[in-house]
């Protein structure tokens, strides 16, 4: 430890210290993680007409819990009128 640390203070300002500290030995990139997926990727807008009652319904739901709530009810009430049999 104290050999890293003598090198860390002597070493001069062009040099870069970080190449000796990092193990490059076994000649391979680590393999970069997925990306996530950004919303609008997974999502798309779209405008609907609901029936007041429903809407004032969806509105005072959604307000309860916050941003995204009202995405997240009309996605799985969609879910489940798409996976019911005709």
């Amino acid at each position: 430890m104290d050999d890293l640390k003598n090198k860390i203070r002597s070493a001069s300002s062009s040099k870069s210290v970080h190449s000796e500290l990092i193990d490059n030995s076994h000649g391979t990139k680590p393999k970069a993680l997925p990306r996530k997926k950004k919303f609008e990727e997974l999502h798309r807008r779209d405008t609907v007409w609901i029936e007041n009652e429903l809407k004032d319904k969806l509105d005072s739901q959604s307000s309860e819990y916050g941003r995204g709530e009202k995405t997240r009810i009309i996605n799985e009430a969609l879910r489940r009128y798409f996976s019911e049999p005709s």
